[in-house]
Order: structure tokens, then C-alpha cells, then sequence
């Protein structure tokens, strides 16, 4: 027993020996700070203190790396904004302390970085707008936050949170809301809610080839239910983007039966021109509706001319001629998305296109030596010639894969393509687009 005993002093006193009395080398800031930027290489421990102004900075080691510790610079302050420079000289991890109200208009957490936090009150809506960050987690940082308020019900905090960085807040209060974006593979945890406002979370995926897709968008919301404060997670519906798109494609259609008809053609080239929003229905579906112009240009067969409101085959009464016959719709487009996999980089498509005429137009060139004629067309509008109405049904399959290609699609007009009386048949086409 004597020599247990004697054997645990022995080891009590070497672990005495070899401790080191930490000392803290430290500096204050009195002028106010809006923006606090943190580089890589500390550990940072953000104290908050009632105070007007004032910070104090800390670099916390060992007696034996003071000396070093008083000839590292570790910050520097311009235009209001406080930097933590990148740890060069002391150990990995040297825990360096700020001291302060801690009511920053935005914290930036660069890559690698590490802070942890015991309170931060988010900015008033005078100190920010609603477009800038409060907080920025760059790639691979870690911010750990105990307590973090928005106090005000105008006050909107905005979390930006990068690739294999992590954010987690124990406790979230107070009566403003928040909006948070996370990217890719980083992790976003929010242990308590408290806070009387909403938060928006929007989730998005790097894709290969193009910029990051949104996966997902929710709405968390405290509520009290038979007196009980319950927390509701739903999907956010609208996407609050906005899109703008073009197509091309070809279309082939019926033909009249009679030979001579001035409405005979080789096919029709067409062009799309959109801009649509999305709702988010689940996982896997979305919908997107918007606003569409669709034109369309058919070469005819023979030559023609518009009479007395209705178009009569010329051929050889005249000069050597070619005629186009244009229609321009405008209208809404209706798409529902299927998503093939989690990343939502792939999908097909159903959709539905109500337009109704815009113009009508027949086209004229006399040059005989320039047989794509992109030059020298004379126009003549028309009228009581095409269908009013379009009511046109395609399937798509898009991806994000491909750079601008967006995918293809088929469609056709459920709808006769010219108006009743103009022919007796009831010309419909199919055709195949290009999406950019």
C-alpha cells in the first residue's frame, strides 16, 4: 500500500512539474466595429461583454511561447472592420479571446477557421440591409454559437454556410427571422428554437459542369398549439427565382390533300422565348409556370400572295419568288418536373402551353441566288389565317449536365393549326426541340 501511495505522489509531482501557467497577451480596441473577419489557424472564443465599444484581444498560451506571442501580429483594424490574421508563427490552435458587445453586422469565418461563441446579438435593421450576410462559414470552418439573437421583428439575419463547413447554434431567440443558405456537403444545426419568426433554409448541391442547384427549401416556424410551443418544418412551396430560357425547334405536319393548296409547306422552324418561376411540391416534383412567346416560320410550297383575306397560288404568274408564312402566340406555359435523383440535376417533364395569336405575317423574297434567304424578305401582314388558339402538350427530359443544353423536347398542338374555314383538313404537327 505504502508503495501505491508512494508511486501516485511521485506522478502528481511530475504532472506538477511539467504544467505550464497560461498567460494571456493581450491588447483593447476602443472604436466601434461593424465587421469582424476571422482567419484560419486560431482557436477564437467570442466573449460578449456590456459594453459600448470596447474589444479586448487575446492571444491565451504558455509561458514559454509568451515571448513569441508579443511579436505576432494578430490583427488589424480598417474601415470599421476587424481582422484576425491567419496564425503563421504560434502552435496550431492557439486559443485567442475578443472581448465585447458582439453586435457585428457580419462575422466571416474564412476557410479552415474555427470559432466558438457564448453570445451574438444579430444587427438592427438600420446597422444592414436586407441583401447582406451576417454571418459568412466559408469552406471547412467550424462556428459553434451558445446563444445567438435576433432581437428586433424587423431584423432579418443572413447565414451563409459553404462546402464541409459547419454551423450550429445551441439556442436561437428573440423576435426577428433568419434566412440560411447552406452549399453542398456543409452541416447547418439548430439544437433550440426559440425565435418567434420564421427561418428559411434553402439547401443547395454543387452539380459537375454547372453552378449549384437548389435541392430543397423548408420553413421552420414556432407555434403554440393547446399552449404547447411547437416547432413546424415545411417545405418552402415558391422558389423566389426566376427564370429565363429559350428553345429550338422543327416541326413537321399534315399537309392538305389537294395539291394546289397554297397552304402546302416542307416544314416549320420554331422558336421559343420564355421566363417562369418554380414551386416546390416535394422531394421529387415542382412545378413552374410563367409566360411564353412562341413564333413559328413555315416555308410553303408554292408561290403565294394574300387576296382579299385569304392567300391564292401565283405560281409563274410572277418573278421567281419564295413565301414564309409566320405566326407569333403568347401565352402560359404549365410544367410539372419529375426529378430522377436526389441531386435534382435530372428530370422529365410534362407540360401544357395555352396561347393565343399575336400576328400573323406572310414573308416574300424575289432572290433566286440566295436559297437559305436570310436576307432581301419583304413582309405583309395577315389576318384570318392561323388558329387564334394553341394548345400545345410536349415531354422533356433536362438536365443540368450539359452546360447550356438544357435537354429536349417533343411536342404537338392539340389543336387545328389554321382557323375554320381557311381548309378543310385539320392540319396538326409534332415536332422536337432544343432547350437552352
Amino acid at each position: 500500500m505504502k508503495h501505491i501511495i508512494l508511486t501516485i505522489a511521485i506522478v502528481l509531482a511530475a504532472l506538477t512539474g511539467f504544467a505550464q501557467e497560461e498567460v494571456a497577451i493581450e491588447q483593447y480596441i476602443n472604436q466601434s466595429v461593424n465587421r469582424l473577419d476571422i482567419n484560419p489557424g486560431w482557436d477564437v472564443r467570442l466573449i460578449h461583454a456590456e459594453t459600448d465599444s470596447t474589444y479586448r484581444i487575446a492571444i491565451v498560451t504558455t509561458v514559454d511561447f509568451a515571448a513569441l506571442a508579443y511579436n505576432v501580429q494578430l490583427c488589424n483594424l480598417k474601415d470599421r472592420t476587424l481582422t484576425i490574421l491567419e496564425n503563421t508563427k504560434m502552435p496550431q490552435g492557439t486559443v485567442v479571446e475578443i472581448e465585447g458587445p458582439m453586435t457585428f453586422d457580419m462575422i466571416a469565418l474564412m476557410n479552415r477557421a474555427t470559432v466558438e461563441a457564448d453570445k451574438i446579438i444579430a444587427p438592427q435593421p438600420e446597422q444592414t440591409s436586407c441583401r447582406q450576410k451576417s454571418i459568412f462559414v466559408a469552406r471547412y470552418a467550424n462556428l459553434h454559437i451558445r446563444n445567438y439573437q435576433i432581437p428586433n421583428q424587423d431584423c432579418l439575419s443572413n447565414i451563409e454556410i459553404w462546402d464541409n463547413a459547419k454551423c450550429t447554434i445551441d439556442t436561437i431567440s428573440g423576435d426577428g427571422y433568419s434566412y440560411v443558405t447552406t452549399y453542398n456537403t456543409s452541416d447547418f444545426q439548430i439544437v433550440t428554437n426559440n425565435l418567434n419568426g420564421e427561418i428559411i433554409l434553402d439547401e443547395y448541391d454543387e452539380t459537375p459542369g454547372w453552378h449549384y442547384q437548389k435541392k430543397d427549401s423548408r420553413v421552420i416556424k414556432n407555434k403554440e398549439v393547446d399552449g404547447e410551443i411547437v416547432t413546424t418544418n415545411r417545405r418552402k412551396i415558391w422558389q423566389h427565382n426566376f427564370n429565363v430560357w429559350a428553345s429550338f425547334g422543327y416541326r413537321w405536319g399534315t399537309n392538305p390533300p389537294d395539291a394546289n393548296s397554297p397552304l402546302l409547306e416542307d416544314g416549320t422552324l420554331s422558336i421559343n422565348v420564355g421566363a417562369s418561376t418554380d414551386f416546390q411540391l416535394s422531394c421529387r416534383w415542382s412545378l413552374s409556370t410563367g409566360i411564353l412567346l412562341n413564333a413559328n416560320r413555315k416555308s410553303l410550297c408554292h408561290q403565294v400572295k394574300y387576296e382579299d383575306d385569304a392567300l391564292v397560288v401565283i405560281d409563274g404568274q410572277e418573278d421567281f419568288e419564295r413565301n414564309r408564312l409566320k405566326s407569333y402566340y403568347i401565352g402560359v406555359p404549365v410544367v410539372f418536373n419529375y426529378y430522377l435523383g436526389k441531386r435534382q440535376t435530372e428530370s422529365i417533364s410534362f407540360d401544357i402551353f395555352c396561347g393565343h395569336l399575336i400576328g400573323e405575317e406572310l414573308r416574300t423574297s424575289k432572290d433566286a441566288t440566295n436559297l437559305l434567304g436570310l436576307t432581301n424578305w419583304d413582309g405583309e401582314n395577315i389576318k384570318n389565317t392561323f388558329n387564334p388558339w394553341k394548345l400545345e402538350v410536349g415531354f422533356s427530359f433536362n438536365t443540368n449536365m450539359l452546360g447550356i443544353f438544357h435537354g429536349i423536347r417533343v411536342f404537338t398542338n392539340l389543336l387545328p393549326e389554321y382557323k375554320p374555314g381557311v381548309t378543310s383538313s385539320e392540319i396538326r404537327n409534332i415536332g422536337i426541340e432544343i432547350k437552352f
